[in-house]
């Protein structure tokens, strides 16, 4: 099997918890439509809400004075404030116990992310040691790692509110949560990344914030909040392959669809299991940008990182080449299948067409050209070029794909993938997977 047909990396979810999220994400598919009217609501900020019933569906939206924004504290005068509304949820599996964070909207609603309450057949609320009610989920998004949970019982604590502006860079944050099953735990650090996109589980996850405050498996799903007490990310990961480096779901993405499942809550049934074992509690496993048995490789640069196949080699990273910097990797064994990019820095015009028509119009001079496609397309949420084509090179006719795209400072990325005419066909689905993990850091 060629190494350009497998898929990328497993991080840090298991083959259980995928197969179980893809069955997740196809049917929320499908609820797209519904949702799409309770979606459009969702600018507003989210305030606490809720009701006195055990029933979901009864959850009523309270004065906003509930929510009232605190003015600037010291992080020690705001967590004392706030701290009532974290809570510690322990969540029974067909695996065994795992807990995670979450925190309070209203009185019977808790926010968290999907991976803490994923394959739960019971869940456990506390404050204080104590269990204060029992959770169902009533909303559930696999690919944004975003859940809402209804309690049984009205929890009584401070009503955290998402914030409607994106953090600032170098913004002072606090993550409350329960690292490792402890106590009630806060940990300091600053924004140190805006919309950042991971590759995890054959998915990537879009526009999170990236920050060095130190967070651990059970700070999952627990608020990343400003000085203000507003939340600006929900705590989902953190990776061994550097230090000082976490990620949250923006809570611009996770608003939309929390205020959805508050107007219309879509209940999930619990998992059942055949056998009920009954091991040792642990803190839920975040899921990692790691894997114990990697299938592919990453490359980290200045400006970007992206995964290729093992084997391979990386015969130029970063190589300064005059005008731009060239990064090829390649396959030792046939020289001609590679990926190569190049980043051009300071590109002041938006015209993609007008910044690469020097290089098309120079392949188009050569012997055996044919070009296959031309359009525009999205990728990583920017405009960019995409450009197929067949040309004769030393004999041989190459197929390649190149995307042109400038990300949000000024750089230009070329991603080309190619291979003999032949056999190109085979790989396109490996070599549209590696270009998938692309990453820029700008």
């Amino acid at each position: 099997m060629s190494p350009l047909t497998r898929g990328p990396i497993l991080d840090g979810v298991t083959t259980r918890k995928l197969s179980r999220m893809k069955r997740k994400i196809d049917s929320a598919k499908a609820r797209d439509a519904q949702a799409a009217l309770a979606l459009g609501l969702a600018v507003a900020l989210l305030a606490g809400c809720g009701s006195s019933t055990s029933s979901p569906s009864a959850s009523k939206t309270p004065s906003t004075a509930s929510v009232a924004t605190p003015a600037r504290l010291s992080f020690t005068a705001l967590v004392k404030r706030v701290r009532t509304g974290v809570v510690r949820i322990e969540v029974t599996t067909c695996q065994g116990k795992d807990i995670g964070t979450g925190f309070l909207l209203g009185p019977q609603l808790v926010a968290t992310v999907e991976h803490v309450v994923d394959g739960a057949t019971k869940i456990a609320l506390k404050q204080n040691g104590q269990v204060v009610g029992h959770g169902v989920v009533i909303g559930e998004d696999p690919a944004r790692d975003v859940a809402l949970v209804h309690s049984d019982t009205p929890i009584n604590g401070y009503r955290f509110a998402l914030s409607s502006r994106a953090p600032q860079l170098g913004e002072d944050v606090a993550a409350i949560g329960f690292p490792f099953g402890l106590p009630l735990t806060v940990t300091r650090g600053s924004v140190s990344g805006l919309d950042r996109t991971i590759p995890i589980a054959n998915l990537k996850r879009q526009k999170l914030v990236q920050t060095d405050a130190p967070v651990n498996p059970g700070n999952s799903g627990g608020p990343l909040m400003t000085d203000t007490g507003k939340v600006v990310g929900l705590v989902d990961l953190g990776t061994t392959q550097a230090n000082g480096l976490a990620f949250a779901v923006s809570a611009n993405v996770a608003a939309p669809l929390l205020q959805a499942w508050r107007n219309a809550p879509q209940a999930v049934a619990a998992a059942t299991c055949a056998t009920q074992p009954p091991p040792a509690v642990n803190a839920a496993p975040a899921p990692s940008t790691t894997s114990q048995a990697p299938s592919l490789l990453t490359f980290t640069g200045q400006h970007f990182m992206i995964e290729y196949p093992p084997g391979w080699v990386v015969q130029a990273a970063e190589q300064n080449k005059g005008t731009y910097l060239d990064t090829t990797i390649l396959d030792p064994q046939d020289t001609s299948v590679l990926m190569r990019i190049d980043m051009t820095s300071g590109i002041t015009t938006t015209n993609l067409l007008e910044t690469a028509r020097p290089v098309i119009d120079s392949l188009r001079r050569q012997s055996g050209y044919q070009e296959l496609d031309l359009s525009y397309t999205t990728f990583e949420g920017y405009r960019a070029l995409h450009w197929e084509f067949v040309v004769n090179e030393g004999g041989q006719l190459m197929r390649k794909e190149d995307l042109f795209f400038i990300d949000g400072t000024d750089n230009g990325f070329g991603i080309l993938t190619q291979a003999p005419d032949s056999v190109y066909s085979s790989v396109t689905d490996g070599f549209a997977a590696l270009r998938g993990t692309f990453i820029t850091f700008g």
